[in-house]
C-alpha cells in the first residue's frame, strides 16, 4: 500500500510502499521558474499532477520567458536499489519498443512505461499525456559535485510542444505497485485515464470491430505502390483455387489519385489509370465476384504523407476541415469540429459511393510533429482524434485500424477505435526480422494493450520465417490478415488460425510476454521468448527461439509465468508434439530449434476427462463449444470438421457423435482422439465414475 508525504523545505515528496520501499520526487527548477508536484496516493498507485510558471519579468509588458516546447520543466524521482528495468519508450517519432538494463543511467529518452522489481513487489511508472503536456522519462548522466544527484535517480520531463507558454499544469505521472505486474502495468493506465475523465478509452471498456474477426489480406507487401484492379482480382483468383476464405481486402498506400513525388493528396477517388472503373468498380467485384464480405482502404491521416495539394480537388472538397500551416502543407485543422468536416466528407464519399466498410489510417503520430510550437501535445492529437473517431463511427462502425500512431499523445486521445498497430512494419526482406517484430509487439503491448487490441501487422504465409509468424499471430489477439504476393500463399501456414468458415480463432486480451521474460531480451539471450494470451478459461502460450545463436534453445512452462495460473491444477497440450501433460510444480520442459517455434494450450484440469479441441487448429478449443460439463460427461457442439482430442487418464466409457457411438483412440499418453467428419456436430463423452469397474 503507498503513502506518501512532503518535504516542504526542500521540494520534495516521498513516496513509501509497505513502509519500506522509498521513491523521492524532487524539484530542481532553473532560476525564474517555479514548480510544484501535487500527489494523490491511493492503495496501489500515486498520481503526480505538475504546475509550472515562468516568473513575470519587468515590465510585465516587455519581452519574457517562455517553456521550451520539447524541454518543458523538468524534476526527478529516486528510485529503490533494483537489479533488472524494463523500459517501453519511442524510439521513432511513431513507434515504441522495449529496452532491457541494469542501471537507470541507461533509461532511454522518451520512456513511456518502467517496470522493475523490488522483492515480491513490481513497480510501474508511468509517463501521461493530459490535457495538454505529454511526460517522458529519460536516464541522466553522473554529475560529479553535485551532491542532491543520485545513481538511482531518473528525469522526468513534462512539456508541451506549444511556444510562448508561462504556465503548463497537467496530470505527468502515475506509480503503481503489487505482486502481479501486468495488474499493475492495467491499474496506472486505468487510474490515469479516471483522473483524466477517459475511462471509456481503457481497451476493456472498447468494443473489437466484427468485421475484424475474419481472415484477411492486404495489398501492401504483394505490390506496393504498384496496386491495380487487375492485380487485386489476380490474387482473389489464387485464394479461390487454394479454397482460403478471405472474407476482407485491405487496399493499402498506392490506390489513391495523388502526387507520389511530392507526396500529397490530388482527389478522393482511386488512380484512374490503375483502377480504371474506379474505387467503386473494383469493389463491387470483389464483393459480387469473389464473395469478400468487407473492403477497406489505406489513407494517411494528413490525407496522403504530405497533406493535400495545393489547387486540387481534394482542397476544394476538404476545404472546411483544413489548414495551411507555416511550411506551406494543407492539413486537417486541430479542431474537432472541422476534423470532423475533413473525414467525414471523404468517409461519407468512400461508404456511399464506392462501398467501402473500412479504414487503416497511418502517420498518425506525425500531427505533433506538424503542428510543434502551434498547437500542444494534448490538443492538436485530441482534437483530430476526435473528428477521425466521430467520422469512423458514423460509416464504419469503429473499424478502424490505426497506424503509426504510438507517440504517447495519439495513445491517450483515441476517443473510441479499438485496433492499432503495435510495432514497426514486416518487412519481408528484412534477414531474421521476426526478431524485432515479436519483441515489439509483445512488450509495447504492456503499455499499448492497456488501450488497444494490437495489430501485429500482416506476414508472409510463404516465408523462411513463416512458422514463427503465425504461432505469433495465434497468440496476439489480434487482428490475423496476410500480405502474399501473387501465386505465393501457403495454406498450410493460415487453416491452423481460421475456421472453415475464415473466422478467425483469437484470444480475448492482448499477447503479453511471461513473467520469465519481463526483463531480459530474449534476442540477446538462449532462452526462449514466451508469449501468452487467454481464450475463455484457457491458456495460450507461444514460444519462440529469437536468439541468433545457432543453439538449441531450452525452455521452461511454469506455474509462475502467468499470475492467474496460481492455485489451479493445468494440463498443457503441445502442438507440435500432439501430447498432453499435467503441469506440475517442477513444470515443463522443452526444446526448440534455431528459429523454431511452438504453441501450449493450458486447459484446466478437472473432472474425469477434459476436452482439448480440434488439433489441427493452434487454439484447438476454438473449435467446438461446450454445451455441458459433469465430472464423468461432456457434450459439446463441434464447430469445426478434423481430429477431436480430449485428454484423460483412462479411455472413455462411450463416445457417441450425432448419436452414432464411435471409438476413441489413445494416441499416446492421457491423449485420445476420435474424427468428426463434418462441421457442427454434436459430440457425447462418458467416463466410468470412481469405483466404477472399467
Amino acid at each position: 500500500m503507498f503513502s506518501s508525504r512532503k518535504i516542504t523545505q526542500c521540494d520534495q515528496i516521498e513516496v513509501i510502499w509497505d513502509d519500506r520501499v522509498v521513491f523521492l520526487l524532487s524539484l530542481s527548477p532553473e532560476e525564474g521558474t517555479a514548480g510544484e508536484l501535487q500527489e494523490t496516493a491511493a492503495e496501489d498507485t500515486v498520481l503526480i499532477t505538475v504546475r509550472a510558471e515562468k516568473e513575470t519579468r519587468e515590465p510585465c509588458f516587455g519581452p519574457q520567458t517562455y517553456f521550451d516546447p520539447q524541454e518543458g520543466f523538468v524534476y526527478h524521482m529516486e528510485l529503490p536499489e533494483t537489479e533488472r528495468f524494463l523500459a517501453v519508450y519511442q524510439h521513432k517519432d511513431w513507434w515504441v519498443r522495449p529496452a532491457f538494463f541494469s542501471d537507470i543511467r541507461s533509461l532511454p529518452d522518451r520512456t513511456q512505461l518502467l517496470l522493475f522489481q523490488n522483492g515480491a513487489t513490481y513497480f510501474v511508472i508511468l509517463s501521461v499525456c493530459g490535457e495538454n503536456c505529454r511526460t517522458d522519462l529519460c536516464g541522466e548522466e553522473s554529475h560529479e559535485g553535485d551532491h542532491s544527484w543520485s545513481e538511482n535517480r531518473l528525469s522526468v520531463r513534462m512539456a508541451s510542444n506549444a511556444g510562448n507558454r508561462n504556465r503548463m499544469e497537467d496530470l505527468s505521472m502515475v506509480l503503481a505497485g503489487g505482486t502481479d505486474p501486468y495488474l499493475c502495468c492495467e491499474r496506472a493506465v486505468k487510474a490515469a485515464l479516471n483522473r483524466l475523465g477517459r475511462a471509456s478509452m481503457f481497451r476493456k471498456n472498447r468494443r473489437f470491430p466484427e468485421k475484424l474477426d475474419s481472415f484477411g489480406w492486404c495489398t501492401w507487401d504483394a505490390f506496393y505502390h504498384k496496386v491495380s484492379h487487375e492485380g487485386v482480382m489476380k490474387k482473389m483468383r489464387e485464394f479461390q483455387t487454394k479454397q482460403l476464405p478471405v472474407k476482407w481486402v485491405l487496399i493499402d498506400d498506392g490506390w489513391l489519385d495523388a502526387d507520389y513525388d511530392k507526396k500529397v493528396l490530388f482527389d478522393l477517388d482511386a488512380d484512374k489509370e490503375r483502377f480504371p472503373e474506379g474505387l467503386k468498380g473494383c469493389v463491387k467485384e470483389l464483393k459480387k465476384i469473389w464473395k469478400v464480405d468487407s473492403v477497406g482502404v489505406w489513407h494517411a491521416v494528413m490525407g496522403y504523407w504530405n497533406g493535400l495539394a495545393s489547387g486540387s480537388p481534394a482542397v476544394r472538397k476538404l476545404k472546411i476541415g483544413s489548414r495551411r500551416v507555416p511550411d506551406g502543407r494543407i492539413l486537417p485543422e486541430p479542431d474537432a469540429g472541422k476534423a470532423f468536416t475533413f473525414f467525414e466528407t471523404w468517409h461519407e464519399y468512400l461508404k456511399n459511393h464506392c462501398g467501402i466498410d473500412f479504414v487503416k489510417v497511418d502517420g498518425q503520430s506525425a500531427v505533433s510533429l506538424a503542428y510543434k510550437g502551434l498547437e500542444t501535445y494534448g490538443h492538436a492529437s485530441r482534437e483530430i482524434q476526435k473528428g477521425l473517431n466521430a467520422s469512423a463511427a458514423l460509416y464504419f462502425d469503429n473499424c478502424i485500424i490505426n497506424c503509426m500512431g504510438m507517440a504517447c499523445e495519439d495513445m491517450w486521445n483515441r476517443p473510441s477505435s479499438a485496433v492499432a498497430r503495435s510495432s514497426d512494419d514486416f518487412v519481408p526482406e528484412v534477414l531474421h526480422g521476426f526478431r524485432e517484430h515479436a519483441v515489439q509487439n509483445s512488450y509495447n503491448s504492456l503499455l499499448q494493450g492497456q488501450f488497444f487490441w494490437g495489430d501485429w501487422d500482416m506476414f508472409f504465409s510463404s516465408h523462411e520465417e513463416n512458422w514463427q509468424n503465425s504461432i505469433l499471430r495465434a497468440v496476439s489477439g489480434g487482428p490475423v490478415y496476410v500480405s502474399d504476393r501473387v501465386g505465393e500463399t501457403d495454406p498450410d501456414y493460415i487453416r491452423p488460425l481460421i475456421t472453415g468458415a475464415g473466422r478467425v480463432i483469437r484470444c480475448e486480451d492482448v499477447g503479453m510476454p511471461t513473467t520469465d521474460c519481463l526483463f531480459e531480451n530474449p534476442a540477446d539471450t538462449l532462452r526462449p521468448l514466451k508469449i501468452f494470451n487467454r481464450y475463455g478459461e484457457n491458456y495460450v502460450i507461444g514460444a519462440f527461439h529469437i536468439c541468433g545463436k545457432e543453439e538449441i534453445c531450452q525452455g521452461k512452462l511454469d506455474k509462475t509465468d502467468i499470475p492467474a495460473l496460481s492455485g489451479r491444477n493445468w494440463l498443457v497440450y503441445d502442438y507440435k508434439a500432439r501430447t498432453v501433460c499435467r503441469l506440475g510444480d517442477a513444470g515443463i520442459s522443452f526444446l526448440l530449434p534455431e528459429g523454431g517455434a511452438n504453441l501450449f494450450l493450458l486447459v484446466p484440469d478437472c473432472g474425469r476427462g477434459r476436452l482439448i479441441g480440434i488439433l489441427e487448429k493452434y487454439i484447438s478449443c476454438g473449435g467446438l463449444r461446450i454445451l455441458r460439463e459433469e465430472e464423468c460427461r461432456v457434450t459439446a457442439l463441434v464447430c469445426e470438421a478434423g481430429t477431436l482430442g480430449f485428454a484423460a487418464d483412462q479411455g472413455p466409457y462411450r463416445v457417441r457423435i450425432d448419436g452414432r457411438e464411435c471409438e476413441a483412440v489413445c494416441r499416446g499418453g492421457m491423449l485420445w482422439t476420435v474424427q468428426c467428419e463434418k462441421v457442427d456436430c454434436l459430440v457425447e463423452i462418458e467416463w466410468y465414475g470412481k469405483g466404477e469397474v472399467v
